[in-house]
Parts: C-alpha cells; structure tokens; sequence
C-alpha cells in the first residue's frame, strides 16, 4: 500500500475534473474580456452622445443670441426718431413746369400758404441749379402769377 498524503491525481476523474477547471477559468477570463469590450463601447456612445448633445446645446444657444432679422416692435415711447404727420400747405395756387435742364422738365408748385422764394429754394436746391437763379425764378413766377386770373 502506498502512503501517499491527499488525493490521487493520476485517477481519470481527477483529471476530468482538472479540465474542467482549466476550461471554467478560460471562459471566464472570455466573459471578462467581452464584458470590459462591452463596457468600453458604451463608454465611448455614452461620451459621442454627450458630445453631440453639447453641439446641440451651443447651436441653440447661438440660435438664441442671433439679433433677429426682421425689425422688432418699439413701442411709441422708446422710439428716437417720432414720426411726425405731413403738415397740410392748403391747396395748389399756382403750377407751372420749368426746363432745369436740356430737354428736362420739372413742376413747381405754390401752395396757399407758402412762400414763392421758399418754393424757389426748394426748387433750386432739389435739382441742383445754381444759387442765383432763385432770384430769376422767383421773379419769373410773380410775373406768370400776374398774368393768371384766380377765380374770385
């Protein structure tokens, strides 16, 4: 008899048994190894949606700070420049259409309440005549508002 101290390993079922740890610890290093690549991607699509949604976010936010292309509303009391209604000069007096240039022709007109130099200044300087000929002008429309009868 042999006096051998713990298990006889030489005994098939031993061995089978040997195997199957050997076999065990293999496929849980395989799980291991799967788990840690599982991980890892997931790892890497959790941080590729965060970074996409940080893109997101900061195109929104540009979108928000974009000054707005159409003009928007200012009430009456904010605005600088106060629109102001056109003044009424009464009606036409007197028309008559004057050559400012070759072959060009441009109304004037007098209203009741306006002055026939201011019509002529506004005339001259609208068509970029010369200075002096406010006087010819307005001299030449008191004599062809003379020469026209108004109706009484």
């Amino acid at each position: 008899m042999s006096t051998k101290i713990g298990i006889d390993q030489s005994h098939g079922f031993m061995q089978e048994i040997i195997n199957n740890q050997f076999s065990r610890k293999s496929y849980q290093l395989e799980v291991e190894d799967l788990q840690a690549e599982r991980e890892k991607k997931v790892q890497e699509y959790d941080d590729k949606i965060k970074v996409e949604e940080i893109k997101k976010k900061e195109e929104r936010r540009k979108k928000r700070e974009k000054v707005p292309t159409q003009q928007t509303y200012i009430p009456p009391s904010q605005r600088k420049v106060q629109i102001t209604p056109p003044r009424y000069l009464g009606k036409t007096v007197f028309k008559m259409d004057i050559e400012y240039a070759p072959n060009k022709f441009a109304p004037i007109k007098i209203r009741e309440s306006e002055c026939i130099k201011k019509a002529c200044q506004l005339f001259v300087s609208r068509y970029n005549l010369p200075p002096d000929n406010i006087q010819s002008l307005e001299a030449h429309i008191t004599v062809q508002m003379g020469l026209v009868r108004f109706p009484s």
